[in-house]
């Protein structure tokens, strides 16, 4: 057993350190600054040595550790490996989405330079990798553009939108080194025409390519079946999930009737203010007092343990509000020193000032409080960057991510946070908005709805407006993961919650319970549950 042990590590800790030199930006991400000066290899070329790899490391996988002779941790370890090396290598050598979306590039590019702005060093300390990167963009996109195949119409949109944010971060992290270090004016500048140069050519270069076939964007049945299973681990196909979304739809619009109800005089108005005020936040000072607030709230009502793990806040970079329909979130980096991280609020409406952003954003800045911090997403990623493996700390599922911060949410408005903000109300619209997500996502990929149809429905069901339901299908074209994560992995956490309380009876205890859970790291859910028993002491 001692020896399967060591080879299922030595294998573990090759994935991990392969990915970080082969992914760079990943490796800036995790908190790994070996290769900050980097931007991948996404040439045919470099893809071919991906897969090559992971071929070969799943074959040695396969071939050398037997499952069985594992412990309960190294055996979830094992299972998350696989799926990881599954899903990289249908990516890579057959459903190959990747070879024809713009926006991964751009964000590849982009993200690289952002990663790099966040304080993990001294800014003296962190020049050399920002300048490098800025200057190694025009040749990273001029390289991957050559390998992408014609997009469908809508990546091409929203990789136009992208790279028309771009300049806004290169030319403030061009005025930040300027300030710091004048004497290097002359390459700093440099640096940042290069960078600029380099997206502008690439978005012409894109635009002139024109698109290719319109249904390129889509999964399709059998590979969205795929990813739910091997790289989620989700015991629910396409078929079985659109219509457990439209049921999650019905109830969450008879529970709208029933506020409705409770207030008819103002139902319409409190309706029509919520949906307006969801996409602004208050900025700055106001943020950082309500993220305050909110983890108060979380330590005095005991709801969850609260991790060591500072979180800002920060306006949303540009070239990401096409990607995020309102607050964005930068986890913080599992191996930096002093991990921190980033709420990134959304602007204000336009034509608007940062004031009446402030005025609107209440009710909103109450909702992404808890979700995107205490308890929610900044909360779980907190504990999870110090779950076991390496390999366990760079994962990050979607499906529990997203579910454990739509959770979080509602479990603090059950506990009356944000009362007086009319919080109810915001998430109740936030549980509709998604299970119709949800149903848009799987029917999308699918193929069952078309991209005007999905966002009909997300009008007339998820009371979207129009341009929001537009945009928001747009995103969804990009990972169906984003939009079924919120309502599967919200019904995960509740069912496992309900079987422990059965299960433990009056043992039961909700922060007890919250800690287990998030103590295995951002997996998907089936992989957690056999840790799970073992931490709250019960049977498997």
């Amino acid at each position: 057993m001692l020896e399967t042990v060591k080879t299922f590590i030595a294998l573990s800790e090759e994935f991990v350190e392969e990915s970080f030199r082969l992914w760079p930006v990943r490796a800036t991400a995790a908190g790994i600054h070996d290769y900050d000066q980097r931007l991948p290899d996404d040439t045919p070329d470099g893809n071919r040595a991906r897969s090559a790899w992971l071929r070969d490391l799943e074959q040695r996988l396969a071939a050398s550790v037997t499952w069985e002779e594992l412990p309960t941790e190294q055996r979830v370890d094992y299972a998350l490996l696989r799926s990881r090396l599954a899903a990289l290598r249908a990516e890579f050598d057959e459903i190959r989405r990747s070879a024809r979306d713009p926006v991964r590039c751009l964000r590849t590019a982009l993200d690289g330079v952002l990663l790099l702005t966040r304080p993990f060093a001294p800014l003296d300390d962190r020049k050399e990798a920002l300048i490098a990167r800025l200057i190694a963009i025009p040749d990273y996109l001029e390289a991957a553009r050559t390998a992408l195949e014609p997009p469908p119409p809508v990546w091409l949109e929203t990789a136009l939108e992208v790279a028309d944010g771009a300049p806004v971060l290169v030319n403030e992290i061009v005025r930040s080194l300027l300030r710091e270090f004048p004497r290097e004016s002359e390459r700093i500048e440099h640096a940042g025409a290069r960078a600029n140069s380099g997206i502008a050519q690439f978005r012409e270069a894109i635009e002139r390519q024109g698109v290719g076939p319109g249904g390129a964007w889509a999964l399709g049945a059998r590979w969205l079946d795929f990813v739910l299973e091997r790289e989620h681990l989700l015991p629910l196909g396409h078929r079985e999930l659109e219509p457990l979304g439209r049921e999650q739809v019905a109830l969450a619009r008879r529970a709208l009737d029933e506020l409705a109800r409770r207030t008819p005089d103002t139902w319409r108005e409190r309706l029509a203010a919520a949906r307006s005020r969801r996409g602004t936040a208050r900025a700055g000072e106001a943020a950082e007092t309500e993220l305050t607030r909110a983890q108060r709230f979380v330590i005095e009502r005991r709801l969850a343990p609260v991790p060591d793990a500072r979180l800002e806040s920060a306006p949303a970079p540009a070239y990401r509000r096409p990607l995020f329909a309102r607050a964005d979130y930068l986890a913080p980096a599992p191996f930096d020193v002093e991990p921190q991280g980033t709420l990134l609020l959304p602007a204000a409406l336009p034509g608007r000032g940062p004031e009446a952003a402030a005025d609107d954003g209440g009710r909103a800045l109450v909702l992404v409080a808890a979700r995107e911090g205490w308890p929610g997403r900044h909360l779980q990623t907190g504990l999870a960057i110090h779950a076991g493996s390496r390999l366990r700390r760079i994962t990050d599922d979607r499906l529990l991510a997203s579910g454990w911060a739509l959770y979080a949410e509602e479990l603090m408005v059950e506990e009356g946070y944000g009362a007086e903000a009319d919080a109810g109300l915001g998430w109740a619209l936030d549980r509709l908005e998604s299970a119709a997500r949800a149903v848009a996502a799987v029917a999308l990929h699918s193929g069952t709805m078309t991209l005007e149809q999905a966002a009909a429905y997300l009008r007339e069901q998820a009371l979207l407006k129009p341009a929001d339901a537009e945009a928001e299908v747009k995103r969804l074209t990009l990972d169906p993961a984003r939009g079924i994560g919120g309502l599967v992995g919200r019904l995960q956490v509740i069912e496992l919650r309900d079987e422990a309380r059965r299960r433990l009876g009056t043992k039961f205890d909700r922060l007890d319970f919250h800690a287990a859970l998030l103590a295995g790291g951002t997996l998907p859910l089936p992989l957690l549950r056999e840790e799970l028993w073992e931490r709250l002491g019960v049977g498997g």
